[in-house]
């Protein structure tokens, strides 16, 4: 059996309507060679954009399929070997790293309190003390 068979075998025991749609037309798109761009598989299903991604991520979390896309690359495709997944998992440990330097630098950032915003009101309220 070729990997596409397989696949389209697999979406049919998916029971909810869009998946199975989804994971059928992504049948047609195994290995990088075959990627199909986020567009076409929007319209090719007739579904929103949001919701096929969000399918595509529910392909791969809770089905299990090896659905690929990285930066760099317009298009999602069904990883034929390890090769196409390990490209994966790289594209996504360089975007959890830009996430946590961005989530230490937001913990460090300085918010400017209601003193430093207007020095004026400040200034007053200062002399008001002494």
């Amino acid at each position: 059996m070729n990997p596409n068979d397989y696949y389209r075998l697999k979406s049919g025991e998916i029971r909810e309507a869009d998946i199975r749609l989804v994971a059928a037309c992504m049948s047609d798109h195994v290995g990088e060679e075959n990627a199909v761009r986020l567009e076409t598989l929007v319209a090719r299903c007739g579904l929103g954009e949001r919701q096929v991604r969000d399918i595509l991520e529910t392909l791969v979390i809770v089905y299990g399929w090896p659905v690929c896309a990285h930066a760099g690359k317009a298009g999602r495709w069904i990883a034929t070997n390890e090769e196409d997944r390990w490209l994966v998992i790289g594209d996504l440990d360089s975007r959890i790293r830009a996430l946590r330097e961005r989530r230490e630098a937001m913990l460090t950032a300085k918010i400017p309190n209601a003193l430093e915003l207007n020095r004026q009101e400040a200034r007053v309220m200062q002399t008001g003390l002494f």
